[in-house]
């Protein structure tokens, strides 16, 4: 007998490890169509499941144990599927919680019925609207109706995981000051047969949210925050729940994530399991609730359609035309310099910004060369200001930049390595990417979001085809960039090179802070001389509250390490490089053994393509 796909891969996987399931699919992928393609996927999930689903009934004594409202609006709904989705909360591991469901004066008699089976068991209560009101007003009475401390939102025909309630009450005993917690997920078929598209997600980033509703499913509320937020919002249909959770995100931070599958979303064709377009005026609500959020925060904003995509780009506008500092250390390279300030001064439009060069000991030549190229840039009128400033040490990154932040004036401070080249030979695609002359004001505008720490950009190799930076991931083999080497032709996990998302840490070649946040942060550790000194930093933003994020509207061009050369080009450069990777865990012992929170330990801890952990090593 043939051997199936299903049992091949799993064979492949534990003969020759996951990598190699993926190398073996990712080369099959490429003379396939697309059909076969998803069966593949499906079946390498398929695998991951196999692997990580077997202890789902197992669970262990709880000190706390919190009751839940498991809150149902239902409309016009399959009964086999409602009778599915019910009995998948009914038979939770966890069973301190309490069903309300709510019939949206459905006008099929099934459904009905269907409810009256349920009606009277214990634990059950039953609510029948005389008028449709929306799956907002039907919400909103069961929440009214709810008696948990926490409230826990189900679509009629999804299904929980039979341990949904468990480990989110697992989570409430880890930390039970939690006012909002979101798990993973994927989507079933409409049959309930086939599992497909799991989404392991980051823990609480806001501006991954503010690009688009990530959280999702399965949410569970603290009753009181809906009650104060007077639940959900009727007008918002479609995107009711990221118009709440926008709301929730200005009134806590209180926000716990379970990095399991605890929900499975059902694909129906008019579903936006299926795609966005299944339900056009979702894109409608979604505008509407962040232009309102934007609003009630104070912040100047654009939306932007990304059509690939269906989502909508938030673009911050700088607010009290801040003056941005362009700090730039550099050594013997006035020619690599130059086309790093012509650039500038050709491509941007913002134009409230200063140039802070800090030279490190160039031979008595080139600081000759690079203080008449300083002048004649002023004098041209290229640029306004631009501050030279000869500090003859011995290298030290780390020093230079903070060097460069007290000689500089600016709100807003921008590390730039000198081989940095503003460009618009970067080969994306317009609909995907700002203009390249807005790239220092959008900068500008999201590093003066409150919450926003560092804000750095997409960076490529010259030619503008591969990545050489999309954001900073910390692996347990160490801190690396995500996508390294990979080409920007295609839609990666979850649009991490088209949305703008939440980091870890952001590379120091191209890196925006405002200044009194990285004073707060202490500047750059002159004790990391070379390596690690900017995840250092943006791990100490972290640690302060802050969020780092990544612009992928913006993206540069890096000629990566043409001033030293790389820092593994030698067995010393090597050594050196593993001290300072030691010294960075010890002084930021939290991130030590690969704890990121914008990534997921179901994601592969090795390398930064997004790709499963079929043996996830840490586990919330």
């Amino acid at each position: 007998m043939e051997e199936s796909l299903v049992k091949k891969t799993l064979r492949i996987w534990k003969e020759e490890g996951f990598a190699v399931v993926c190398e073996k699919a990712k080369n099959k992928i490429k003379n396939i169509g697309k059909d076969e393609n998803t069966e593949i996927a499906m079946d390498i999930y398929s695998a991951w499941i196999a692997a990580n689903e077997g202890d789902l009934l197992s669970t262990e004594t709880l000190s706390y144990h919190p009751f839940f409202s498991v809150v149902i609006p239902v409309y016009n709904v399959d009964s086999t599927m409602l009778c599915e989705c019910i009995d998948s909360v009914l038979v939770q591991t966890y069973q301190n919680f309490e069903v309300v469901l709510v019939d949206d004066a459905s006008t099929q008699e099934s459904v009905r019925e269907t409810l009256r089976k349920y009606e009277g068991r214990n634990g059950i209560t039953v609510i029948y609207r005389e008028e449709n009101g929306n799956i907002s007003r039907a919400t909103n009475d069961g929440i009214e109706a709810a008696k948990g401390e926490f409230v826990a939102l189900c679509d009629c025909d999804d299904l929980y995981a039979p341990n949904a309630l468990y480990e989110i009450a697992k989570k409430l005993n880890e930390d039970p000051t939690l006012d909002y917690i979101y798990s993973d997920e994927d989507k079933i078929s409409e049959d309930g047969e086939v599992r497909r598209d799991p989404f392991f997600k980051p823990d609480w980033s806001p501006e991954t949210f503010m690009s688009y509703m990530y959280t999702c499913h399965i949410s569970v509320y603290r009753r009181t925050l809906l009650e104060e937020l007077s639940g959900l919002r009727p007008g918002f249909e479609g995107s009711q729940d990221y118009d709440l959770v926008l709301r929730v995100m200005e009134k806590t931070t209180r926000i716990g994530h379970v990095p399991k599958i605890l929900y499975h979303w059902r694909m129906r064709k008019e579903s936006t399991a299926n795609a966005m377009t299944a339900k056009p005026y979702v894109m409608q609500a979604t505008i509407k609730a962040k232009e309102e959020a934007l609003q009630r925060r104070g912040q100047a904003g654009e939306l932007t359609l990304l059509p690939e995509i269906t989502q909508y780009r938030v673009t911050y506008i700088p607010q009290g035309n801040p003056l941005v500092s362009i700090i730039i250390p550099s050594k013997d390279n006035p020619d690599v310099l130059r086309v790093c300030l012509t650039s500038i001064a050709e491509h941007t439009d913002y134009g409230n910004y200063e140039v802070v060069i800090i030279d490190n000991g160039s031979s008595e030549e080139n600081k000759k060369k690079i203080e008449d190229m300083a002048r004649q840039a002023e004098h041209a009128g290229a640029m306004k200001k631009i501050i030279y400033s000869y500090q003859p040490m011995e290298f030290n990154f780390s020093k230079m930049c903070n060097i460069g932040a007290q000689k500089a004036s600016g709100e807003l401070l921008l590390f730039l390595n000198d081989d940095i080249e503003i460009s618009g030979a970067v080969k994306q695609n317009p609909n995907l990417t700002a203009p390249v002359s807005q790239w220092l004001s959008i900068l500008a505008g999201q590093a003066q979001v409150s919450y926003t720490g560092a804000v750095g950009c997409k960076l490529y190799y010259p030619g503008g085809i591969q990545f050489q930076h999309a954001g900073v991931l910390n692996l347990p083999i160490g801190p690396g960039h995500c996508l390294y080497n990979m080409g920007d032709d295609t839609n990666y996990y979850y649009g991490r090179n088209l949305l703008d998302y939440n980091f870890c840490a952001v590379t120091g070649a191209c890196l925006m802070v405002e200044r009194k946040k990285f004073d707060e942060a202490g500047g750059f550790d002159e004790e990391l001389v070379v390596a690690y000194n900017d995840v250092a930093l943006c791990f100490s933003l972290l640690e302060l509250g802050y969020h780092n994020v990544i612009r992928n509207d913006v993206a540069l061009v890096h000629h990566e390490s043409v001033s030293r050369g790389l820092d593994r080009a030698s067995e010393e450069k090597e050594e050196r490089r593993k001290r300072e990777m030691k010294k960075l865990y010890e002084k930021h012992p939290k991130f030590s053994g690969g704890y990121d929170p914008c990534y997921n330990p179901n994601l592969v801890p090795d390398k930064g393509d997004f790709s499963f952990n079929m043996n996830p090593h840490s586990k919330k």
